[in-house]
């Protein structure tokens, strides 16, 4: 489904491959607001949606399972982005 996942020399973009030669961007700002974790999804209950710090950038990537937990500089570490979510995401977009 993904053939690469890398975050851009500024931190502040996730760039997809996908299998099928596409390339989808997402900004960190974008993916944080975007979140489906438990705290993420309380904050839009909560508020209406995520607030995310100015100049938000991804500090790290881990693939877990068919999916990628993002690290985000404001010191969230929760969310996971199946797949499936961010090639939703990328239509979305």
């Amino acid at each position: 489904m993904i053939e690469s996942l890398t975050a851009s020399a500024d931190a502040q973009h996730l760039t997809v491959i996908w299998n099928t030669g596409e390339t989808s961007v997402f900004s960190a700002a974008y993916l944080r607001r975007e979140a489906k974790d438990a705290w993420s999804i309380r904050q839009r209950l909560d508020f209406g949606e995520v607030a995310v710090a100015p100049g938000i950038t991804i500090t790290e990537l881990r693939q877990v399972g068919n999916g990628v937990n993002v690290h985000f500089s404001d010191g969230h570490e929760k969310a996971i982005y199946p797949f499936p979510y961010l090639r939703e995401l990328s239509e979305r977009a």
